[in-house]
């Protein structure tokens, strides 16, 4: 029986990245979508005898009307166009806190093949050949367990696969940190012929038959070097191969030293920094240590917005010489965050260089006013 698994899809996040395109997505949001449409693409060609999806679909529990029907029409070429039968549970960020809620994905269940998975106990699904015992993500964490170790006690005869969405108990590389995640004592897998795992997003495996898919796309910069895809797996004798999609490069570039560089200097190295990292379809990190406070105040209108105009995003960090940190006043920095995205927001909007200046000026003025108290 051949088995493909994915994971965390993460539909709808990247919403404040602040390029759109003309359906009134993010860029960053399409990428995401994407991933998960190339992933479907693969699943269909290889026809599998099942797909799970263990969670996370959504990356918020009330999805855009936009995203969910995107979701839908995937789904739809899986279940009703190519005929394979899906398993989709809720995973952390999809599941509803309060069970009256609903959880989005729910609106998908009357599609004819496609098993949904959302009430928070286990639910038992006949395959030919064998039985999908599938625990969501539940807010309680003795009914999640619980949950588990009915499951083992309700394998049928032929194979016998677990499908749910947490941590792997022990392990702490695979916790995510998130507020409400569930971990699962490693001895719980061991009566089922595989399981998949959903929540940590990098391709992994916790044991011989004990499997994270990972997400289909990167979503943060710890996930930076690792491969994203879904996996196909054999049950007898069991095989499992990883299937890699086309994510968005993201990298964390060499500090820059600032230490003894003016404005100019500073700029031109950032700037070749960018261009020697080819950072314009790349997320990129960056970092600048011992910058003094009066180089950050001169930086020109418009500056930081236009270096990351360079790079499909830019995380752009400024680490002040420590004895400048130490003797800058109570109340005021000289770029600080906020002060940094303002100026940021400016350089995309369209505005010609005297509105932005203009804007600039009154916006710093403000900001620092409010700072000072």
């Amino acid at each position: 029986m051949r088995i493909c698994h994915l994971s965390d899809s993460h539909l709808g996040a990247g919403e404040a990245y602040p390029r759109r395109d003309r359906s009134g997505l993010t860029l960053r949001q399409l990428d995401i979508i994407n991933c998960f449409v190339e992933a479907v693409d693969r699943i269909v060609t290889l026809k599998p005898d099942l797909c799970i999806h263990s969670g996370d679909l959504f990356h918020a529990v009330r999805p855009s009307n936009r995203i969910m029907a995107i979701a839908g029409e995937q789904l739809h070429r899986l279940v009703e166009q190519h005929h394979i039968p899906t398993v989709l549970i809720c995973g952390n960020h999809d599941a509803p806190k309060l069970t009256a809620t609903g959880a989005a994905i729910e609106v998908y269940r009357n599609m004819r093949g496609l098993h949904i998975v959302s009430s928070p106990e286990l639910a038992v699904i006949d395959m030919p050949g064998g039985r999908v015992l599938a625990v969501p993500h539940m807010h309680n964490a003795e009914s999640f367990k619980a949950a588990i170790r009915e499951a083992a006690q309700r394998r049928g005869d032929g194979f016998n696969i677990l499908v749910t969405h947490g941590v792997a108990a022990g392990l702490p590389q695979f916790s995510m940190a998130d507020l409400g995640e569930m971990e699962i004592p490693l001895e719980l897998f061991e009566p089922f012929d595989y399981v998949a795992l959903g929540h940590y997003h990098n391709f992994s495996k916790v044991a011989e038959r004990v499997w994270y898919a990972g997400s289909t796309e990167r979503l943060s910069m710890a996930e930076r070097e690792a491969p994203k895809g879904f996996v196909s797996l054999n049950l007898e004798p069991f095989t499992l191969e990883f299937h890699e999609v086309s994510a968005r490069p993201m990298v964390d570039l060499s500090t820059i030293d600032a230490a003894g560089l003016g404005v100019e200097d500073l700029l031109g190295a950032i700037e070749r920094a960018l261009s020697e990292s080819r950072a314009a379809e790349k997320i990129v990190r960056l970092a600048v240590a011992n910058v003094r406070d009066a180089v950050l105040r001169s930086i020109p209108v418009g500056a930081l917005g236009e270096l990351k105009q360079k790079a499909f995003a830019l995380d752009l960090r400024f680490l002040r010489k420590p004895e400048s940190a130490a003797s800058r006043p109570f109340g005021r920095s000289g770029i600080g965050p906020l002060e940094e995205e303002f100026l940021t927001y400016l350089g995309a909007t369209g505005l010609d260089a005297g509105e932005r200046e203009l804007f600039a000026e009154e916006g710093l003025r403000y900001l620092r006013e409010e700072e000072a108290g």
